[in-house]
């Protein structure tokens, strides 16, 4: 017995130093890199975002790399787009190996060529006003009509917004709560949802 309880006690320490270590950052760019830190333990996942935002002529980007709780990751390109040419492209890569978020991931690439499909669109958000609802038509493979309220922090930059338009299918796992997507990152949905978008002969229909 008072072999094996130094056993148990070197085992312990050994799992407690063998948490996962993600490379953690923070950019306005469309890459960052930073040091390697050790998660919590309940922080399985290193996770790596990329968003690019365009608004009224203007282009934001963000990267951010972190820790996150493995049921909090939801990988994979989306897109948003919504009335006055204001788009929003996105894309999520989670892992679980000691640094493997290290490098960049590309911003996904949306088309221009309209697919016959349209969603109503609207859009109020942070300072901007667009009162005026009207019928969007989607373009290459974005078919989804969503519908999102609720804010987005982008590390000390909140937006609040209210918005309908098209999305990419991948913009449809949002659900109504508040969600980590990285350090710095959380988004506080009010309202998220998200159906096919119906032919443009169609109409424009409610879920």
């Amino acid at each position: 017995m008072w072999v094996a309880l130094p056993l148990c006690l070197l085992s312990t320490l050994l799992a407690t130093g063998s948490a996962l270590q993600c490379e953690v950052c923070a950019s306005r760019e469309q890459s960052c890199s930073g040091p390697l830190q050790p998660c919590a333990p309940s922080e399985g996942t290193c996770i790596t975002v990329v968003a690019e935002m365009r608004l009224e002529g203007n282009s934001f980007s963000y990267t951010g790399k972190s820790c996150l709780e493995p049921k909090n990751c939801e990988p994979g390109p989306f897109s948003l787009t919504y009335v006055h040419n204001v788009t929003m492209r996105a894309n999520i890569a989670c892992c679980d190996t000691d640094g493997c978020n290290a490098g960049a991931i590309p911003v996904p690439t949306v088309s221009s060529v309209p697919n016959g499909r349209q969603c109503p669109s609207y859009l109020r958000g942070g300072p901007h006003l667009w009162n005026g609802k009207g019928v969007f038509a989607c373009t290459g493979t974005v078919d989804h009509c969503v519908v999102e309220s609720g804010i987005l922090a982008l590390g000390k930059i909140k937006l609040r917004n209210t918005a309908a338009g098209c999305g990419s299918p991948g913009a449809c796992v949002k659900t109504a709560l508040v969600k980590k997507y990285a350090q710095g990152v959380p988004e506080m949905l009010s309202q998220a949802e998200c159906y096919p978008a119906p032919k443009a002969s169609g109409g424009i229909g409610e879920p």
